[in-house]
């Protein structure tokens, strides 16, 4: 490997360190003392690529939006459902996930999600 490969290597790793800093800052500051967070269950924790996850929300939910975050701040699924158990697909590419519940525009909750290889 030239000197110049090593150095690109040594950014991205420091990029990706950065990142990952940044996002466990938001994680920790996105997280709500609502009682929703207490009712929610997730599972499997952590889960496979492309696996199927359950969610079952509470009982005194409206319609809620559930929207998938990756590690950088993207929206990579959003899910709408009245129902009080909801299944998704997680992405085929493993890492760090949020999970944003919204009822009516208010976030109700906030929940990270491991998908590993």
């Amino acid at each position: 490997m030239s000197g110049k490969q090593i150095s690109r290597m040594m950014i991205q790793r420091l990029l990706t360190g950065i990142v990952m800093c940044m996002f466990c800052l938001f994680v920790s500051s996105a997280q709500t003392d609502n009682p929703v967070d207490k009712k929610l269950k997730i599972y499997p924790s952590p889960i496979e690529r492309g696996a199927l996850m359950t969610i079952e929300l509470p009982g005194d939910s409206n319609e809620i939006t559930v929207f998938l975050i990756n590690i950088v701040g993207k929206v990579v699924q959003t899910h709408k459902t009245t129902n009080k158990t909801i299944e998704i697909n997680v992405p085929d590419v493993s890492g760090i996930y949020l999970l944003r519940f919204v009822d009516k525009q208010k976030v109700i909750a906030v929940e990270k999600i491991v998908v590993k290889e």
